[in-house]
């Protein structure tokens, strides 16, 4: 049976990984602490604070990390950029 959210729990390892991830937004850190909560029960896991915390780290991480360096998006390839000429 799925739990309900403890508020309280997921308000403290969102404000912990808001403070971390201060490039991306406080909205988009908290979706995925409720996101990692959410797929723990999904999985049939205890979804503890703790194990929510390590699952939405490692999602914003691989996030910050695949941004380009620029923190642009890439440009759009042209059409006739693989032909030599």
């Amino acid at each position: 049976m799925l739990q309900t959210f403890p508020a309280t729990g997921l308000q403290q390892v969102a404000r912990r990984l808001n403070d971390e991830f201060g490039s991306l937004s406080p909205r988009f850190v908290e979706r995925c602490v409720c996101d990692a909560w959410n797929c723990a029960e999904h999985l049939g896991f205890q979804a503890t604070p703790v194990l929510v915390e390590r699952v939405a780290r490692e999602r914003l991480q691989a996030m910050v990390m695949s941004q380009p360096p620029s923190g642009r998006l890439a440009p759009p390839r042209l059409p006739d950029h693989d032909t030599f000429g």
